[in-house]
């Protein structure tokens, strides 16, 4: 595969940070000199297991969801060989940058498959395409008030089961990442510093 083409990948559980950072990589890809024109953003409603459809929450199985993102990567795999078939050219030109959000790790953790043949063929297949890994994460005292700023009831009280299942969440997330094939940044987001952490991972993707 050509370097022209890479990515983004964000992961990490609910109230994270995931769609905050992924808001700040769209605007500061937009000012980065020589970015690419050609960009795919999917949020994860496009690679998730758990979607409300119709309004009623549904859950895909193992094979339905990893089939989902085989497709994502076999679209991406297809458009990097179409540019690469016109011979050299510029990352302004025909290189594409990618951002997924809620993607093998994500697939990883809900159905506890790191090893399998088949997950470790998608994550070598995103290596070629030169995917980095973000891992958002948050320390076990400031969970709460981030579960809390994201609740749409004012009045819920987070009990000290729901904090614990949510930390674990967390450690199973990182448990698969140490696995994981794809090299993995991890971003601890409680200072909510969106485009400082944004700055810091372009620099890991560049070099």
């Amino acid at each position: 595969m050509s370097e022209q083409i890479c990515g983004i990948i964000l992961e990490g559980p609910s109230c994270s940070g995931k769609t905050s950072l992924f808001n700040a990589i769209q605007r500061y890809h937009l000012t980065e000199a020589g970015a690419e024109r050609n960009v795919i953003y999917l949020a994860e409603h496009y690679s998730q297991n758990l979607n409300w459809v119709n309004g009623v929450l549904q859950g895909m199985s193992r094979a339905e969801n990893l089939q989902v993102l085989q497709e994502r990567v076999a679209l991406l795999e297809q458009l990097n060989h179409y540019a690469n078939s016109m011979g050299i050219h510029s990352r302004r030109s025909r290189g594409l940058f990618f951002v997924f959000e809620r993607f093998h790790l994500n697939f990883a953790v809900c159905f506890q498959d790191c090893c399998s043949e088949e997950y470790l063929d998608l994550q070598q297949r995103l290596a070629q395409l030169h995917a980095l890994t973000v891992l958002c994460s948050i320390s076990p005292e400031n969970v709460p008030a981030r579960l809390q700023q994201r609740e749409a009831n004012p009045n819920r009280i987070f009990t000290q089961n729901d904090l614990d299942a949510y930390n674990e969440k967390q450690r199973q997330f990182v448990a698969c990442a140490q696995h994981s094939l794809l090299p993995t940044v991890l971003v601890n987001t409680d200072s909510m510093a969106w485009d400082a952490y944004t700055a810091r991972i372009f620099q890991r993707l560049r070099t």
